[in-house]
């Protein structure tokens, strides 16, 4: 039971310091932000690759779309 009191109380002295304002800019701008950085330059190739897969594939269908109505037309 003492044990469980003691985590309590520390976990609540933790989140308090974790709140206050100079603490959050910290991890702000140590952690998140470079962490953030990091992910976007990773992720980038994947989402312009997938952009470009997407509009040639919507071109491609429009194309289509276009020849059969040509053809039911004629």
């Amino acid at each position: 039971m003492i044990i469980k009191d003691l985590t309590a109380k520390l976990l609540e002295k933790f989140l308090e310091e974790i709140k206050s304002q100079e603490n959050m800019e910290k991890i702000q701008n140590e952690l998140l932000n470079p962490l953030i950085t990091y992910t976007y330059k990773r992720i980038y190739p994947y989402l312009v690759l997938t952009i470009i897969i997407f509009l040639l594939t919507f071109i491609l269908a429009l194309l289509i779309l276009i020849i059969l109505i040509k053809k039911i037309l004629r």
